[in-house]
């Protein structure tokens, strides 16, 4: 649910990196903080290995909401890529990355989305290289977990309805900053490390799930998709 986390009982007293498997440090100067939420100066950056099924139809990638804290979405729609954004009364950012898909083999795309004092900067890549950059003059300076917390769904939309995902997706990377067209190219085909509440490593990486749990025929087991971020935004399929 996009944490932070802690644990019900049995903290105090204890070192943070004791309680590790059971919470995590908040801390915004460092941004520690949630894991799914965009602040218009740092931005955000979303990462993935995809392999379409087909090139017809809208299906979901991912989408971000929460109650009154608005959303963060990406569809597949045909050959293309849309993102949403949206928050109160802003008019909302829908870049459309025309024919980026290309094929149903495995690539890697990645969209990335910063606030600018011009307005809202997109780039999205593929297989490591910008592939195209979409600038929109209206503003949407943050969206932040409200009571409610801010929450994923990936390969579906929010209220698990409609536009299911068909194809397959590795390496799901949610970033709470933009990342460089160099951190995207150097790192587009290698796994990255994770955060801790010891050290400040990755601190912007919000969720990352790698899909490396393997099955195991126990429903119990393999329904659990574990968060590589170090962030504990484990998923369930």
């Amino acid at each position: 649910f996009g944490g932070p986390h802690t644990a019900s009982v049995g903290m105090i007293g204890k070192s943070l990196h004791s309680t590790f498997d059971k919470s995590i440090i908040y801390n915004e100067s460092k941004k520690r903080t949630g894991a799914f939420e965009f602040r218009g100066e740092d931005g955000i950056t979303v990462e993935f290995w995809f392999k379409a099924d087909n090139l017809s139809g809208m299906k979901n990638i991912f989408d971000v909401s929460g109650s009154h804290a608005g959303q963060i979405k990406l569809e597949q729609q045909d050959d293309n890529l849309k993102l949403v954004m949206a928050s109160g009364s802003a008019t909302p950012f829908e870049p459309v990355y025309e024919e980026i898909i290309t094929d149903t083999e495995w690539n890697y795309y990645a969209i990335s989305v910063i606030s600018s004092s011009s307005g809202l900067l997109s780039k999205a890549y593929k297989n490591g290289q910008l592939f195209a950059h979409h600038e929109q003059t209206n503003h949407i300076p943050h969206i932040l977990p409200t009571a409610g917390g801010l929450n994923m769904r990936i390969g579906v939309d929010w209220a698990d309805s409609a536009n299911r995902l068909v194809g397959s997706l590795d390496e799901f990377r949610y970033w709470k900053t933009e990342r460089t067209s160099e951190e995207i190219f150097n790192n587009w085909f290698i796994a990255l490390g994770g955060g801790t509440n010891k050290y400040d490593s990755n601190v912007a990486l919000g969720c990352y799930l790698k899909f490396n749990e393997g099955i195991t025929g126990i429903d119990s087991i393999d329904k659990n998709v574990l968060d590589y971020s170090g962030r504990i935004n484990n998923g369930i399929i």
